[in-house]
């Protein structure tokens, strides 16, 4: 029976208050059960379109995503707080491990010469701000303030706080809510360094920007937190070098952004004394639910797997931690942040420490390090830093700030050195150059043996086997579109694959051959190729599906605003990488076929179309039903997924710094990186040539690569050649600048896939 697909309802992006209304009344209505109009439904959908809303703390209704929220949500439930401080004292040094692995340190980088100079210095009476870049890996420039008091005797040695910034974007750490905090510690008698993070302020530029930069780090098993912190480290070696600094008296401060970075790096430096995480106290399930993944610098691989949240700050413990959060915060929900500090306090306080951790929660305030939150601040730091007072608030009193961007709080005013600095991209991609060299330029058969075992696991079934397949037919199209079935399918509990398939033309009984296609566009985008139809006239059966994240299985808020990043992010902190989940979605996709007796599934030929085309690399690689395996609009090379995106105008940049966040990746002037294609830690085990002669010795067709003209693709292209001519894979015909079209398939498809 023929489904009638229910009307969308599409909610824009957050608006100011005057326009607010819309996505309040269209939350009303899908609670009411009803939808309210707006695009005309895909004549290619196959399932009825799910409601979402895009509202604070709301988890968005589609069924992909919902899956994979509700199983990382699920899988975090088995960590509870220990019940005892035998249990803790085994439990901890699990949870640093495992927070290690995923934040990419569990082996720091050599620390380098900090190279560390003064460009300029400002006094404002009873404090001075000193201007200073250091280099926390070679060539790799930090701009930092430092504030000092005053006019308060001779030399002494005082105790000093670091203060990394949340994501104040173009301002950094000029922005007045950094300079207030900063200003009334050094009034209180404390040295404070501020520094901009990475891809912000002075060091703003593409190549830096988190998103950019964190899924270029990812294939070498790094991540933009891991050099976060390793920034705060480093910035720590600093202080301790100068004379005026007290090093056993350090303490680190920051909000959102600031407050991962001051968790993180309070956990993995015991140089700390004191901690005060601001903006980022929340339980990993509830967060995932009801906030979201936000910036790439939460998305730690296989984080989920290791440890929740309260754990990692456990890891502070016996040193002093305090988190604030404000309980109208709109990314890190209250409810969970309560439940995530009780449970530091309870293993301080099973640690016999109990007054040295504190949960603060402040009412009516939202995400920010506003005047209460710094006073509840102060007095915690004068407290375990000083030696003064109980840790109760201190009122800040009157601050004048400078102007966003004032020259005498950069380092770099007019531009001379920052721009020459290498970026985070830039340092990824020599290094993952560096990575290729020391892979074997042909496998063996031990470690050809080794690779498959790890594209099994990426591959594998949940729980070892598969599901209910549960197919069903929704109807047909009619014959001016190709008279394809609508079908549906389970690949796994909560997962539905809508598909599209054509039987052979005529009264032809066809060949006995199909065609698998997987299109980074949805098998909307197959339907009106061109491809379809000839393939059908020349007896092959062509079947089409949306795996997990693509077509109707992408939740849309509105036209330019989808799901897929969350979708990717979920996948990467359950260490699930989502490549793997659609190369699974494929081998479900060959059950169905093998459940179909019209329809020939013996000789399967898989086409993976742009992004996709990954996945299909691992079905194919994994499963001997696949006969054949076409890629088309990909890449030579994992490097090939390390780039910076097309810049806008400096001025614009800080406004488009999530843009990648609205579509799941990157836009690069030669082809756009899907999220969804980066597997971490991919570059330690092989590159994408290396995967593809798992795939022999079956025919491949490798053509339309869209990285011909990007940086190093001369190397990359080599390598490619160089393994496949020298490889078993003697059946690959290699066309990288020929487009797939049913020309250029047909002939490949009727020679027997040869060279």
């Amino acid at each position: 029976m023929k489904t009638t697909p229910h009307q969308r309802l599409t909610v824009g992006r957050r608006a100011p208050f005057r326009v607010c209304l819309g996505p309040i009344l269209g939350l009303l209505v899908a609670l009411a059960g009803f939808s309210q109009p707006a695009t005309a439904p895909d004549r290619w959908n196959v399932l009825p379109v799910p409601v979402l809303v895009d509202l604070p703390n709301t988890m968005p209704g589609t069924p992909t995503l919902t899956k994979s929220l509700g199983e990382a949500a699920e899988f975090l439930t088995r960590w509870k707080e220990p019940g005892t401080r035998a249990a803790w004292k085994a439990r901890r040094p699990e949870v640093e491990l495992a927070f290690r692995r995923a934040i990419g340190l569990e082996r720091y980088p050599e620390r380098t010469p900090l190279n560390a100079r003064v460009t300029g210095t400002s006094s404002f009476g009873d404090y001075a701000v000193e201007r200073l870049v250091f280099e926390s890996r070679p060539g790799f420039l930090v701009t930092a303030n430092l504030y000092r008091p005053t006019g308060q005797g001779g030399p002494v040695r005082r105790p000093a706080v670091l203060s990394p910034i949340g994501h104040f974007l173009t301002p950094g750490k000029t922005a007045p809510e950094v300079q207030s905090r900063c200003i009334q510690l050094a009034r209180l008698g404390f040295i404070v360094l501020a520094y901009d993070a990475i891809g912000q302020g002075e060091r703003m530029t593409p190549g830096n920007i988190h998103h950019d930069a964190g899924y270029a780090l990812l294939p070498l098993g790094e991540t933009i937190a891991g050099w976060m912190v390793w920034e705060s480290m480093r910035a720590l070696d600093y202080l301790v070098t100068r004379p005026d600094v007290d090093p056993e008296r350090l303490g680190i401060t920051g909000n959102s952004g600031g407050g991962l970075n001051s968790l993180f790096t309070g956990a993995l430096d015991p140089r700390l004394r004191a901690v005060v995480i601001v903006g980022f106290t929340f339980e990993f399930g509830n967060w995932l639910k009801y906030g979201g993944a936000h910036c790439t610098c939460t998305h730690l691989p296989g984080l989920f797997r290791g440890s929740e949240w309260f754990e990692i700050a456990g890891l502070i413990e016996p040193r002093a931690a305090m988190m604030i959060q404000g309980e109208e915060d709109r990314i890190f929900p209250i409810s969970g942040a309560r439940r995530a500090g009780a449970g530091v306090e309870r293993i301080y306080q099973l640690a016999g420490h109990p007054g040295r951790a504190r949960f603060v929660s402040l009412p009516g305030l939202p995400h920010a390090y506003s005047r209460p939150f710094r006073e509840s601040m102060y007095g915690w730091m004068r407290l375990h830093l000083q030696g003064r007072g109980r840790g109760e608030p201190i009122p800040e009193g009157v601050i004048e700030t400078l102007p966003e961007n004032d020259p005498r709080l950069l380092c770099d005013p007019e531009r001379r050195f920052m721009p020459g600095v290498p970026t985070v991209v830039d340092l990824a991609r020599r290094a993952a150059l560096q990575h290729l060299t020391r892979l074997p330029d042909l496998p063996s058969a031990a470690s050809r043996e080794s690779l498959l075992r790890w594209a099994r696991d990426r591959v594998a079934a949940p729980e070892g086997r598969p599901h209910f397949l549960s197919p069903r037919v929704h109807g047909t199209l009619g014959a001016t579109e190709g008279a394809a079935e609508k079908i549906s399918f389970n690949t796994e509990d909560g997962e539905r694959l809508p598909g599209l398939l054509w039987h052979p033309a005529g009264e032809a009984k066809g060949n006995g051959q199909t065609l698998l296609i997987a299109d980074d566009r949805g098998k909307g985008e197959v339907a009106i190729s061109g491809l379809v139809q000839p393939l059908r006239a020349a007896g092959y059966a062509i079947l089409a599906v949306d795996l997990r994240g693509r077509g109707e299985t992408l939740g849309r808020y509105g036209p330019g605003y989808d799901t897929n990043f969350r979708l990717v992010a979920n996948q990467v902190l359950a260490g699930d990488p989502l490549a793997g989940r659609r190369a699974f979605d494929l081998a479900r996709t060959l059950d169905y076929l093998a459940s179909r007796p019209d329809v020939g599934s013996n000789r399967v030929t898989l086409v993976g179309l742009g992004a996709d085309a990954l996945p299909a690399v691992l079905a194919a690689a994994t499963d001997p039903r696949v006969h054949r395996l076409v890629i088309a609009r990909y890449l030579h090379s994992f490097l090939s997924q390390m780039r910076a995106r097309t810049s806008p105008p400096r001025e614009r940049l800080g406004e488009a710094w999530n843009d990648p966040q609205l579509q799941g990746g990157v836009r690069t002037p030669e082809y756009d990186v899907d999220f969804g294609a980066v597997i971490p830690s991919v570059l330690a085990v092989a590159d994408l040539p290396e995967l593809l002669t798992l795939v022999a010795p079956r025919p491949v067709l490798f053509c339309d690569a869209r990285d011909t003209a990007a940086p190093d693709a001369g190397v990359l292209l080599s390598r490619f050649r160089a393994i496949h001519e020298g490889s078993s894979l003697q059946t690959l015909r290699y066309l990288p600048a020929h487009p797939l079209d049913s020309t250029l398939l047909l002939e490949w498809l009727q020679e027997g896939g040869s060279r």
